[in-house]
């Protein structure tokens, strides 16, 4: 019986990742019917190097250490089994006031109309906790009834103790939406760490239609 629990829920990033397309505009939303996670979070946070870490992929995902570069919503194909989009960073100053509108606007009418989006992955870089710009998204999720689960990125730029107390305070903190999803996953891609929590966490979002199917 395990062994076939096992091979039931191998890992679907064992697979072939692809990128499916790119939204500069709501009429641009790939129409596909799998569950859907979205990454979010500030410039700079580590959006594009977590996706490529989980997927095991180098460039799947552009990073840049010039903050803002995402400027629109691209979207990550596994194996017509789970859609992942990475969207426009958020809180960076040097951005004209036109720019950040047109990003603002983009991102609540994609969590507004997309129906199969199951989890939206906050990333909180490990070095600040929870800014007022996190708050402001933490509260549209909770307002619109997405949900929401927390990931500490860059976990390994800081010491033990600090990233102890940058947990605590971000548990506390989602205690007061009622969208947001217990756990909190401690992260780096760098030194691949949460990653495997990660994949679990996914593949089991991904295997959703099946079980629902099978039931």
């Amino acid at each position: 019986m395990k062994k076939k629990i096992k091979n039931k829920n191998i890992l679907i990033f064992n697979q072939e990742v692809s990128y499916y397309s790119a939204a500069a505009k709501p009429s641009d939303f790939p129409d596909i019917n799998v569950p859907e996670v979205c990454f979010a979070g500030k410039s700079n946070v580590g959006k594009s190097s977590l996706i490529n870490a989980i997927c095991n992929r180098r460039s799947l995902a552009r990073t840049s250490n010039t903050p803002g570069r995402t400027q629109i919503i691209h979207f990550y194909n596994v194996q017509n089994k789970l859609l992942m989009s990475d969207l426009p960073g958020y809180g960076y100053a040097k951005a004209s006031k036109d720019k950040i509108k047109n990003w603002t606007k983009l991102i609540e009418n994609y969590f507004i109309n997309r129906k199969n989006l199951f989890r939206v992955f906050l990333l909180i870089d490990s070095r600040r906790g929870i800014k007022n710009n996190d708050q402001t998204l933490m509260h549209l999720l909770n307002t619109i009834g997405v949900n929401f689960q927390c990931i500490l990125t860059k976990s390994d730029k800081v010491t033990e103790n600090f990233l102890i107390n940058i947990y605590n305070e971000t548990k506390l903190q989602i205690k007061n939406y009622a969208s947001a999803y217990p756990e909190i996953i401690v992260s780096s891609s760098k030194k691949n760490i949460g990653i495997d929590k990660m994949h679990i966490c996914l593949n089991l979002i991904a295997n959703i239609n099946e079980s629902k199917n099978n039931d």
